[in-house]
């Protein structure tokens, strides 16, 4: 198979009460699901058993239907679907899109992105869904928007119950609600249930997987924010590395360019691996006196040095050789300063609305301690609520679950390392190969799109997982070997490449001098 790849509330918030103690792994809201079994052929196609209206009146757990009508949406053709939109109490917002005919008894939930605040929209065909099922609309999709609605900051953290939403609770119980769904459209629940997410998706599979493992059969978890609550400690470091004194930027983006083209030529047009990569950015110095787009003063070194090293300790790693051009427009501005761009706003979010028991509106980026206390401090409310690190997956594995995760070695928003050493632990554990695989993309970058952010899938085409999820878990065919021909920031085809699954256990000899090696935080896996 080919993956294309690129290089490169609804009420004002509550004052948020501290959390008493870590939460346990919620109970479901019905009775779990059975272990997955192994089909020899797909589910029989079925029809709907009543009119998409009627499921206006649905009578759905916890949840109430807002709309039910027949749409038609773009797919490998224009394509009627049943969309069911509604809330579950109090304010998560989802959409189940049902096919009108031909439903192959196949569920697919696709998780979010960021901090969500939105229902992700179904039209184009998301990561991992341009397999034929999906394309000809015989898929059952659905969505939500974790409980929040917000495009700004994130006040609604100053509730609890939207933290728990968001963090813990909502894609558990949206895969409740639509079996219900189903159930009164089709007169029959799934045959089986996946879920597709990336980024905080991937996240959300990866909690599924460690604390519902009954829910789904199949999870696709790409590029995962699952270490969350010390991302915040990495995107604050990132921005506040590239500010001197006087607060102006130290690293433009005019200097990316040439900085990226200069790791291409140390390290190879695709890194395989960053960790073999040993480029040193003082190597780009720049001559006493001058100072050209084609090379670095020495504040620069020292920040692009901090960039590819992470805070040591706190995170794991920092940004990955090769993952260059994803840094305009993130921490990397094109005029003013890094405290006005998106990794500044998320980690401000963080620290004044999420990371902590009460929020601190007041909250500045040159408040962060770079040191144990802050990380422990984080990590109170992200083991309870946020991060997604345990790497016991056994009882996923024992209902018969099967999981695919993928990162790409150039992604400048979740330094892959983080993914390598969770699977790492999950292989330590033993019998991963059965229903476990990871894939790390040479030179991909944030959920295989990038680096620029107006990238979208259909200019470079979907990459494809969700078909081999669904061969392992209904004919027991394990995933191998994918092709992926890798293109340029142009979108130039340079080479295929066949992408093995990934043994984070295999010995690695780093490069001398490499920045993106000994640097691993492990202790939350």
């Amino acid at each position: 198979m080919a993956i294309p790849v690129i290089l490169g509330l609804a009420a004002p918030a509550q004052a948020a009460q501290p959390l008493a103690a870590p939460a346990r792994a919620a109970q479901p809201l019905a009775a779990p699901a059975r272990a997955a079994q192994t089909l020899a052929t797909p589910a029989r196609a079925a029809d709907p058993a009543v009119s998409c209206g009627s499921l206006a009146s649905a009578r759905l757990p916890e949840a109430s239907v807002t709309s039910a009508a027949v749409i038609t949406v773009q797919l490998r053709q224009p394509t009627s679907m049943c969309e069911v939109k509604g809330v579950i109490r109090p304010a998560t917002h989802f959409t189940v899109r049902l096919p009108v005919s031909g439903w192959t008894g196949q569920y697919v939930q696709v998780g979010c992105g960021g901090l969500c605040g939105a229902v992700p929209g179904l039209d184009l065909p998301p990561v991992g869904f341009s397999c034929a099922a999906a394309l000809d609309g015989h898929l059952v999709v659905a969505a939500d928007d974790t409980g929040h609605t917000a495009s700004g900051p994130a006040t609604w953290g100053g509730d609890n119950r939207a933290r728990l939403e968001f963090g813990l609770l909502s894609e558990h119980r949206l895969r409740y609600v639509a079996d219900a769904v189903m159930k009164a459209y089709f007169g029959r629940g799934p045959a089986h249930r996946y879920f597709d997410g990336c980024s905080t998706g991937g996240r959300q599979a990866l909690n599924l997987a460690q604390r519902f493992p009954g829910d789904f059969d199949g999870l696709l978890a790409g590029a995962p924010a699952n270490n969350l609550a010390p991302l915040a400690l990495l995107n604050a470091w990132n921005v506040t590395r590239n500010i001197d004194a006087a607060g102006r930027q130290i690293l433009g983006s005019g200097k990316l360019p040439a900085l990226h083209a200069a790791v291409v030529k140390a390290c190879g047009e695709v890194i395989q691996d960053p960790r073999r990569c040993g480029f040193q950015p003082s190597s780009m110095l720049c001559r006493a006196g001058r100072d050209t787009p084609a090379c670095l003063t020495p504040a620069q070194v020292a920040t692009v040095t901090d960039f590819y090293r992470g805070p040591r300790g706190l995170y794991n790693g920092g940004m990955p050789y090769g993952s260059e051009l994803g840094w305009r427009g993130a921490f990397v501005v094109d005029s003013g300063s890094p405290l006005d761009g998106p990794t500044a706003a998320i980690a401000l979010d963080w620290f004044r609305y999420l990371g902590f028991a009460r929020v601190q509106p007041d909250f500045q980026l040159s408040d962060v301690r770079f040191d144990t206390a802050t990380f422990d401090r984080l990590n109170r409310l992200g083991d309870a609520i946020y991060n997604a690190n345990n790497p016991d997956l056994s009882a996923f594995r024992a209902r018969g679950g099967k999981i695919i995760l993928y990162h790409g070695w150039a992604d400048p928003s979740i330094p892959p390392f983080s993914t390598v050493d969770y699977y790492a632990a999950v292989q330590k554990r033993g019998g991963s190969q059965s229903y476990a695989r990871l894939y790390m993309i040479p030179a991909g970058y944030h959920c295989l799109f990038g680096p620029e952010a107006s990238t979208t899938p259909s200019e470079i085409g979907v990459p494809e997982f969700l078909q081999p999820l669904m061969d392992w878990v209904e004919r027991g065919t394990a995933p191998g070997v994918v092709n992926v021909p890798t293109v340029d920031a142009k979108f130039q085809v340079i080479r295929d490449l066949d992408v093995e699954p990934f043994d984070a256990l295999a010995p690695v000899r780093p490069a001398p001098g490499s920045l993106n090696a000994g640097y691993h935080y492990v202790g939350g896996y």
